[in-house]
């Protein structure tokens, strides 16, 4: 094994001196090549010389740093909060076509009624899994729900830290024009009361076991597209537990019971 280089200033491929840590480089660059404390340290033993930091090797110090940066300050990531602001004011100054309450399509063996608030698919009537509901346009279709621990696989594997919901959900736009449908459109209803966002870690897990995601996606007319949606619940909150769905562009929820 070679004996590496004591801490010092050396010579860098751009013509100044950089400080080496006896380990590594820093970014600690001495503007005055030529200075006293740089000739003591160049004068090191040549056999113990640290490797030339090249152009190469800043590039891709640079690649990695660009890499590491927090998610918020990510462009792709900054382009999604825009559309989300975007389309939270646009729901805010305009009203949706429809009623703005749920409507059950086909058959439903929850009946309706004439109150809006025991309406089907309102909170106090949802309708079940396996049954339609319609909602500003869109239609969703619970077709399983169920409680694990763990989601993903052998590469991408989460742990829950109370218990993952997993919910199987087709949407399908039933309006002219292209809608954007997000997963921060559901919400988990635990027996509590409180409500649950999807969880984002144990949402990329299943992706990466080939699951479709709803983090982000523009509906075709008529054309269903079916996903996942992985809640992060207290343990003995899930049973009874319900999913609301809202639309960005419209007012009103709609509400399934899971059978949990």
């Amino acid at each position: 094994m070679s004996e590496k280089a004591p801490a010092g200033w050396y010579p860098d491929s751009d013509g100044t001196n950089r400080w080496w840590d006896g380990d590594q480089w820093t970014d600690h660059q001495h503007p005055a090549p030529g200075s006293a404390q740089t000739a003591t340290a160049v004068a090191a033993p040549a056999q113990a010389q640290p490797p030339v930091r090249t152009r190469a090797d800043a590039k891709a110090e640079k690649a990695y740093a660009k890499a590491t940066r927090p998610w918020y300050k990510k462009k792709r990531w900054i382009g999604l909060l825009a559309v989300i602001a975007l389309s939270i004011v646009i729901a805010a100054t305009s009203g949706g076509s429809d009623s703005g309450g749920p409507e059950v399509v086909g058959n439903s063996s929850s009946g309706d009624t004439s109150s809006n608030s025991n309406k089907t698919g309102s909170k106090s009537n949802p309708v079940k899994v396996g049954e339609t509901v319609k909602l500003e346009g869109t239609e969703y279709t619970v077709k399983s729900a169920k409680k694990t621990p763990t989601v993903g696989g052998e590469f991408f594997k989460e742990k829950a830290n109370g218990v993952f919901v997993v919910v199987e959900l087709t949407v399908e736009n039933k309006k002219d024009e292209t809608k954007t449908f997000l997963d921060e459109a559901t919400k988990f209803i635990a027996t509590n009361d409180k409500k649950y966002s999807t969880d984002s870690d144990g949402t990329i897990a299943s992706a990466g076991e080939g699951d479709e995601s709803f983090m982000l996606m523009d509906m075709q007319p008529d054309v269903p597209e079916t996903g996942i949606l992985v809640y992060d619940v207290p343990v003995g909150k899930a049973k009874g537990g319900l999913l609301e769905v809202s639309d960005l562009f419209g007012g009103g929820e709609a509400y399934i019971d899971l059978g949990l």
